[in-house]
């Protein structure tokens, strides 16, 4: 006897799944390569029910989902590499986009833009290490 298993899928660019639609253990497919991804739904019951999205982390220089298709959420943990100024990693924690703690960068001369708090950055040409602080608005060099 042979058994079919099927799964939504979607070849649309941000065409995630609504999560109260989708059966228990039920798998959804996105290959569109824009930003690609298999979800599923978590066990909160409806109208809360979450959606989980397992891999790829997206790359690029605006967020996964920007103009959505379908579902307009994020996921507890999704990644995202964004490429908009220093390669930064971000993590969404089920209600914004938390950056990595451990965010340093390098070039020959100047800083990067769009840093963030925290942010180490080393100047090669002056052998320099400077850290990036909001409450001063700007790089302070560690000695």
């Amino acid at each position: 006897m042979t058994i079919q298993i099927q799964s939504r899928r979607s070849s649309l660019l941000n065409d995630r799944p609504v999560p109260t639609r989708i059966g228990e253990g039920e798998l959804c497919v996105n290959i569109n390569s824009g930003d690609p991804g298999l979800f599923f739904a978590d066990n909160v019951a409806s109208p809360s029910t979450g959606l989980i999205k397992v891999g790829p982390i997206h790359v690029g220089s605006t967020q996964p989902n920007n103009s959505p298709t379908g579902f307009t959420s994020f996921s507890k943990g999704e990644s995202w590499l964004d490429t908009a100024s220093t390669e930064l990693f971000r993590v969404h924690d089920g209600t914004d986009w938390q950056y990595s703690k451990a965010v340093a960068s390098t070039t020959s001369t100047g800083f990067p833009s769009n840093p963030v708090n925290g942010q180490l950055h080393y100047i090669e040409s002056t052998t320099t290490l400077h850290i990036y602080r909001t409450s001063i608005g700007g790089w302070t060099a560690i000695n």
